[in-house]
């Protein structure tokens, strides 16, 4: 693998651990933080309901826990929100309209092709030739090599980028 897309790679994962995990604990505590200590500490009332930081903390996890996961969830399920961002998504994804490499093209397309061909071959009342019928148990053989779990392409080769 070049040493570019090694890095880039690990760039990847990092941004995805960072923006994921540690920027959501992060997030959290200085959100408690900040608002007990700027706000909750300062007012009289308020503090007289949450005298200490631990039971502003608890009562926060409590409470926000189940406010944020019913949000995510009306995100996903109740508003067009999600299923805009999928469509939007969706129509930008070059493999909507081609055929992604790999098994798809390797096996699937030819396989179809000849799907297609033995059809009108069919409907004609053609007999097949023996290089069509060689042709068939390669694309026969390959099908049987995906199913058995087995890889085809480069990734067959072992050239597999991780």
């Amino acid at each position: 693998m070049r040493k570019q897309r090694k890095g880039l790679r690990t760039l990847f994962y990092f941004r995805i651990g960072y923006s994921t995990y540690i920027v959501l604990l992060l997030g959290a505590i200085n959100v408690l933080t900040s608002t007990y200590f700027l706000a909750v500490d300062q007012i009289p009332v308020i503090k007289s309901i949450f005298p200490t930081f631990e039971i502003y903390v608890i009562t926060g996890v409590v409470v926000a826990i189940p406010i944020v996961t019913a949000t995510g969830y009306i995100h996903f399920k109740r508003l067009g929100a999600h299923s805009a961002d999928t469509s939007v998504v969706a129509q930008n994804f070059i493999f909507n309209y081609r055929m992604p490499p790999g098994f798809t093209i390797d096996v699937y397309g030819p396989a179809y092709k000849m799907i297609l061909k033995l059809a009108l071959k069919r409907a004609s009342s053609e007999k097949l030739t023996a290089d069509e019928i060689k042709e068939i148990d390669d694309l026969r053989e390959r099908l049987r090599h995906l199913i058995e779990g087995g890889s085809t392409g480069k990734y067959a080769k072992g050239v597999i980028d991780d």
